[in-house]
């Protein structure tokens, strides 16, 4: 059973996160033939000031 975690901006929309975890559905059962139905996608949201690219720290 696959699980797969997706770190992503919380400025996706709803909307946008569910084509985002279809997605990833589809093309792990091409890639490794899991069953649809049993592949589990977790998104964790992340606030720009919590993450740090290249050592800075976004401040909004």
């Amino acid at each position: 059973m696959p699980f797969i975690q997706i770190d992503v901006p919380t400025t996706l929309s709803p909307e946008v996160k569910s084509k985002l975890v279809q997605d990833v559905i589809d093309r792990t059962h091409e890639a490794v033939g899991s069953d649809p139905a049993i592949t589990n996608v977790v998104i964790h949201e992340l606030t720009p000031t919590n993450v740090s690219v290249g050592g800075r720290i976004r401040r909004s």
